[in-house]
């Protein structure tokens, strides 16, 4: 295991925006324009995740004429979710309790109640 390059995984999903780009794209695949209304961002701030989670491999793009369908990597992407959770479940009490991480949760639940 290479824990450096693990932490560019966790780097990668520890950005509100992204998981919400993520979140969003479970429903299914979507264009920009129905990413950026379902996320309440800009499109120049979702092309940017998007670029992201794209290089990442947790989001695959398909050209469908002049736009381009960004699809879930459900295969990489369901796993790190699923363990997420099933390890959120477990500890929520000790993770909202955690002083170090009340700074990220503020900052995370500002973003969300948009």
């Amino acid at each position: 295991m290479n824990s450096s390059d693990n932490v560019l995984v966790f780097k990668a999903l520890a950005n509100s925006v992204r998981l919400k780009i993520i979140d969003t794209l479970l429903d299914g695949p979507k264009n920009v324009e129905s990413i950026c209304i379902k996320v309440g961002e800009t499109q120049s701030r979702v092309s940017h995740e998007l670029f992201c989670l794209r290089n990442c491999g947790f989001v695959k793009p398909n050209r469908n004429g002049k736009r381009i369908i960004y699809e879930l990597n459900k295969a990489s992407v369901m796993p790190i979710l699923n363990a997420a959770e099933k390890h959120t479940s477990v500890f929520c009490k000790e993770l909202k309790s955690c002083n170090i991480l009340s700074e990220i949760k503020e900052n995370t639940q500002s973003i969300y109640n948009k």
